[in-house]
């Protein structure tokens, strides 16, 4: 496992900067049905797991968490969405993959190399992760990341599980079933 160390106010300064741009609201607004517009979320979202709302002609906004990776991997013979198994290690705080209390509604990564990106419903990501982590952890590559505080700091750790499998996963739980199986 790599572990490597991270300005948190750095690396808040790029997502804010890249998401503050036109790309992921294009994004959102082409590819969300009903959507009207699309407007960055406050610093108080923003730590309950939306960076943008999408405002839709009907119902209420849906709450839209970012994820940019500068390196679009798949031009390297990788093709992976990193998934936060641990927020804080030394604290056992969950990650936001395994957080059904983040008023999130979907996952946007971008990447900003190629401005690739992937759109998925948070709580059938939420439900998969819950069931896989572990065993992700052990199959697929894991990283820490350090982010210094004036006490020290503390590692994050995600687990790099490949697109294609994310989305099995997820069309295996939710894809239809027959009625009464688990």
């Amino acid at each position: 496992m790599s572990v490597r160390a991270y300005d948190f106010h750095e690396q808040l300064e790029m997502s804010q900067g890249v998401v503050a741009g036109a790309a992921v609201r294009d994004i959102l607004l082409a590819n969300i049905p009903g959507s009207i517009d699309a407007r960055e979320a406050g610093e108080a979202d923003d730590r309950n797991g939306t960076d943008w709302w999408v405002d839709r002609t009907r119902g209420h906004p849906l709450g839209i968490d970012v994820k940019v990776r500068a390196k679009d991997w798949l031009l390297h013979g990788e093709d992976d969405l990193a998934l936060e198994t641990w927020s804080n290690v030394e604290a056992g705080r969950v990650g936001w993959t395994r957080d059904m209390s983040k008023q999130t509604d979907f996952i946007l990564w971008w990447w900003k190399e190629t401005g690739r990106w992937c759109l998925i419903p948070f709580h059938m990501l939420c439900a998969i992760m819950l069931e896989r982590w572990a065993t992700w952890a052990e199959i697929y590559k894991t990283a820490r990341q350090k982010t210094p505080t004036g006490n020290g700091g503390y590692h994050s750790e995600c687990v790099f599980v490949p697109r294609v499998v994310v989305w099995r996963e997820i069309y295996g739980r939710f894809g239809g079933k027959k009625r009464g199986a688990a």
